[in-house]
């Protein structure tokens, strides 16, 4: 008797086989086979007619899916109830196992009278024993999941790979005709790389009918990239099947021609090839593109060591040298070669992935390695054309920022478990600052679009989890962001790009062309401008915050777990919005939000009758004072031509006006909010272009004294019904779309004859009526509101950014 002290398993596998022999019965009754067997493990391959037997075919034809529900259900019972024989199986074999080495290990005990050492050894045995039964209890749990669950794609497949249905494992695909069902696995693989290879190669009539028409081809690969899909959005694993049918896919692929090996060099014979039509081209890239993807996402079961050599081999950047220290023009033509040997494969690779869905992303590591790639090439001079060109290297980087962890650790150097990324040696120092200054000053043909995948993410889907992304991610990245953009170094790569672009401004006979020099990055790529306008929106309640401003409480940097916010720097704000000024119409469209929730924070002000708070006055003064100082920064650098920089400010700030505009029309915003929001904006904004080439002012210095004047009476009539009746008399009122009554800033948009006249006495009026909540007049209510905004607002004056050297 074994002195092993382990848990018996109760499960009688002679009963669990009978079962199981029951259920094969019943399947093979239903497909009117019953005189045959092994209908599931050994099932006729085909279509659901083929499984049904030539009595029972009518029948099941015409009540198919009944049919193969009723199938599939003895399929999945019979797979389960060999999961469990198997299972059970293996923990006797394993307690007999145990049994066994206990047995060697107390005969070959030294000091077998030495009970401390024989129950030690005891000891170690019962606790193999143990882990076995912990084994088995999860086994058996994981078999009640897939029991309850059904029948289920994932639950087939996951019992096919087990082998519990079979040799192929195909019988649930031959049931329902469904590819989800399908059980891939390297013998798949290889057929269709083979069809693939004879299609391109030879034009094998064939192989190219296979690929067009049967969907356990291409559609089949499709399907497997779904899954993968799939495990990504659920944080599961593909099964080693799979992953392994797309190895073997590529390792095929890689090695159709002996004398020219790789994956990508068989890319060009399929981009080449005259055998194959361009529909048919385009499904092979669009497929094995997506593969890929797939195959490199280490979270699903892949990883960047499972794809092609060649294609990790073109991420190795050559050490080329510096152009300008070649000694001889004898040199230039080696290191032509040179770039040309590295960048002619990595042409293809970036065609390739530009073939991808627009919904597939890669893995962290090579995604955050194809944007290292081009971080460490994009300003190695090259001289012949298309050997990556800045349309390829843009490419990359649009398919690798679909990965947020990447992006996360271009903008941070971390991943999302905190530990530091090691980048490629053959890419050098990389750092966050470098990369970004890399790619926010070139001048990119579509204008940054690609670039701001890198960031757009951080804007989207706030107060959600997605993928692992939660808002303190979002916000620690939005941090990293902005601290790079803080740094001085950097505000003068990115405000000073050393690009000189042209740009018609003005309109009719005061129309000319511009020459801006050494433009803003912001300017350079308006579709990242734009991008960085989106994040501004989505984070405008972290922008206003009036701490961190110059005599208030300091603010610390980062991601504050107490706030569950991420707070951001003074500096950092202003540079990252006058990013976004660059731009004009980002900047219009900034300025324009902004200007609309100056407004309705007014609004909000002059409709309050409780207690009198002046926060939201501070915080849209913050706001509103920080994209104007913003826009008078990057206005002012604008500084070659004595007038450009209020011709620039005045820009945008008109166009702004456009966009408050359609936000009332959109947002069925009253009249007297808009009238607000074009106070904040145009009507207020619009500076003289004086030939002394000044600062441009700060807003009391240029707001005239009428327009204020306007404010605090169309403010105190929204108040105040009975002065708004009032007012109706005197001409003063109009109403909006919906029927709301509300009084325009400017009196010249009064009816009658001297409305300034008009204009006057009512605001003389306004000392004499009390503002709703009982706290003084209305003109006085309306003077500490504009106060206390402005004087906010002002401090954004004393926070520095980077300026040129005069």
């Amino acid at each position: 008797m074994s002195a092993l002290s382990y848990t018996e398993c109760e499960i009688d596998r002679g009963v669990v086989a009978s079962a199981r022999s029951t259920f094969e019965e019943l399947h093979a009754t239903i497909s009117g086979r019953s005189g045959e067997y092994n209908t599931i493990t050994q099932p006729v391959k085909g279509e659901f007619s083929d499984q049904i037997g030539q009595g029972l075919s009518d029948a099941a034809e015409a009540n198919h899916s009944a049919w193969s529900s009723s199938m599939m259900a003895c399929i999945h019972a019979y797979g389960v109830l060999d999961k469990i024989s198997t299972d059970v199986q293996w923990y006797e074999d394993r307690i007999e196992e145990i049994k066994g080495n206990l047995s060697t290990a107390l005969g070959n005990n030294a000091e077998p009278d030495n009970l401390n050492i024989v129950q030690q050894i005891v000891d170690s045995h019962n606790l193999e024993a143990e882990r076995a039964w912990r084994d088995l209890e999860t086994r058996c749990d994981e078999t009640e999941e897939r029991l309850r669950g059904g029948p289920t794609p994932e639950n087939i497949r996951a019992l096919a790979e087990g082998g519990h249905l079979g040799e192929d494992g195909l019988v649930g695909f031959y049931t329902t005709n469904d590819l989800n069902y399908f059980y891939v696995d390297e013998d798949n693989a290889e057929e269709i790389a083979s069809h693939i290879r004879d299609a391109v190669l030879s034009g094998d009539r064939a192989s190219i009918e296979k690929l067009e028409e049967n969907p356990e081809f291409l559609a089949l690969i499709g399907n497997v990239v779904a899954r993968g899909q799939t495990a990504q959005q659920n944080g599961d694993q593909l099964m080693d099947g799979e992953i392994e049918f797309l190895e073997t896919l590529f390792g095929d692929l890689s090695a159709v021609d002996s004398d020219d090996p790789g994956f990508l060099a068989f890319m060009d014979q399929v981009n080449s090839s005259e055998h194959i039509s361009d529909s048919l081209r385009g499904d092979i890239s669009r497929n094995l593109a997506n593969s890929m993807l797939v195959l490199s996402d280490e979270n699903i079961g892949g990883g960047m060591d499972r794809l092609p050599q060649d294609v990790v081999d073109v991420l190795d950047v050559p050490d080329f040298p510096d152009v300008n220290t070649l000694h001889h023009d004898s040199e230039l033509p080696g290191f032509m070669d040179a770039y040309s040997d590295w960048g002619k494969p990595f042409t293809t690779l970036s065609n390739f992935l530009d073939s991808a869905g627009p919904g597939m992303q890669g893995g962290t590591e090579f995604s955050t390695t194809l944007m290292g790639t081009v971080a460490a090439t994009l300003d190695v001079p090259y001289f012949a054309a298309g050997e990556p060109g800045d349309e390829h290297f843009q490419n990359v980087i649009e398919v690798a920022s679909r990965n947020d962890e990447a992006n996360y650790i271009v903008l941070t150097g971390e991943d999302f478990e905190g530990n530091e990324f090691q980048h490629h040696e053959s890419h050098g120092d990389l750092t966050p600052e470098k990369i970004l200054e890399t790619f926010y000053t070139h001048n990119w043909p579509d204008d940054g679009a690609a670039v701001s995948g890198i960031t757009d993410w951080i804007g989207q889907s706030r107060g959600v989890d997605v993928g692992g992304v939660t808002d303190e991610i979002r916000g620690t990245a939005l941090a990293s962001l902005m601290a790079t953009m803080e740094d001085p170094a950097f505000q003068e790569a990115i405000f000073a790009t050393g690009h000189n672009l042209e740009e018609i401004v003005g309109e009719g006979d005061s129309e000319e062309e511009v020459l801006w020099m050494d433009v803003s990055a912001g300017y350079l790529n308006g579709e990242l401008a734009d991008g960085f306008g989106d994040i501004f929106i989505s984070y405008m309640d972290e922008f206003s915050d009036s701490d961190g401003l110059p005599g208030n409480k300091d603010v610390s940097h980062g991601w504050n777990d107490e706030l569950d916010r991420v707070e951001l720097s003074a500096e950092s704000r202003l540079a990252f919005t006058q990013f976004i000024m660059g731009d004009p119409d980002a900047a219009a469209r900034v300025y324009g939000e902004v200007s609309m929730h100056t407004a309705e924070r007014m609004e909000d002000y002059a409709n309050s009758s409780g207690e009198r708070d002046h926060t939201p006055t501070v915080l849209a003064g913050s706001l509103q004072g920080l994209v104007d100082n913003a826009l008078m920064n990057e206005s002012a650098i604008r500084s070659d031509v004595h007038n450009d920089a209020a011709a620039y400010h005045n820009k945008v700030t008109g166009a702004a006006v456009d966009v408050i505009g359609g936000l009332a029309g959109d947002g069925n915003v009253s009249g007297f909010v808009v009238e607000m929001a074009k106070f904040a904006a145009k009507e207020s904004l619009s500076i003289p272009e004086n030939p002394e080439g000044t600062r441009v002012p700060v807003i009391e210095d240029w707001a005239h004294d009428e327009k204020l004047m306007g404010f605090a009476i169309s403010a105190a009539a929204n108040a105040d019904p009975d002065l708004m009746d009032e007012l109706v008399e005197a001409g003063a009122v109009q109403e909006d779309d919906g029927g709301n009554r509300y009084v325009p800033l400017d009196h010249a948009q009064w009816e009658g004859k001297n409305t300034d006249g008009t204009f006057q006495t009512v605001f003389d009026s306004l000392d004499e009526r009390p503002w709703l909540d009982g706290e003084g007049s209305m003109a006085n209510a309306v003077h500490n509101y504009l106060s206390a905004f402005d004087r906010t607002g002002d401090k954004w004056e004393s926070v520095s950014v980077w300026r040129p050297e005069n």
